[in-house]
């Protein structure tokens, strides 16, 4: 895959609450998560977005050629809507065939391991329509590839009133990601992950 056939979808719309303070801004080696994130993500792809409903918080923090997707919510949301929906926003801004959705909070992500993962998006099939890393039975949505038919297929699924990527991802033709470093899935919610760092 050909750097300038991908883009990258970071989520940063969590409410830390394990946390107790937002994650994406939690410094790892003095570089808040989410930058090196992008920093990250940007190695690989050619344009990097980040959907969140917080832009004032974050625009001083990542690099000047990540974008910024304000996530929305509707008058009769009650509750956060999720990282589907959030992806479905962001990816109405996407131009890209293939598109690497990362969450913001992973902190053991390398650039070695994101080359990997790229590399295998070439062995895609035609009917495939998403390539995400698993901890069976649990898929990791976000950390993985979404065609850009996933666009409609969300829209096509939100309709019917449903939010739930695991349930998504077991309905649609996906393929598991290969995974080499299981590390690199590790991600920070409470302050007890970021002992393990």
């Amino acid at each position: 895959m050909i750097k300038d056939d991908l883009s990258t979808i970071i989520l940063a719309g969590g409410y830390s609450r394990r946390m107790g303070e937002d994650k994406a801004l939690i410094p790892i080696s003095g570089i808040p998560l989410l930058k090196r994130t992008c920093e990250l993500a940007q190695t690989v792809t050619s344009q990097v977005y980040i959907v969140t409903p917080w832009r004032e918080r974050y625009q001083e923090i990542i690099p000047n050629s990540c974008q910024i997707i304000p996530e929305t919510y509707s008058a009769e949301e009650t509750s956060p809507h999720g990282a589907l929906v959030g992806l479905y926003q962001g990816l109405q801004q996407v131009q890209t065939e293939w598109v690497l959705v990362l969450a913001c909070d992973l902190p053991k992500l390398t650039r070695t391991e994101l080359e990997f993962w790229c590399q295998q998006l070439d062995s895609m099939g035609k009917d495939q329509v998403a390539l995400v890393a698993k901890s069976p039975p649990i898929w990791q949505p976000l950390a993985g590839f979404y065609h850009r038919q996933c666009k409609a297929l969300f829209a096509a699924y939100l309709a019917t009133g449903e939010r739930s990527f695991q349930g998504f991802l077991n309905q649609h033709c996906v393929k598991e990601l290969t995974v080499r470093d299981r590390a690199t899935l590790f991600n920070c919610n409470t302050p007890e992950d970021l002992e393990q760092i």
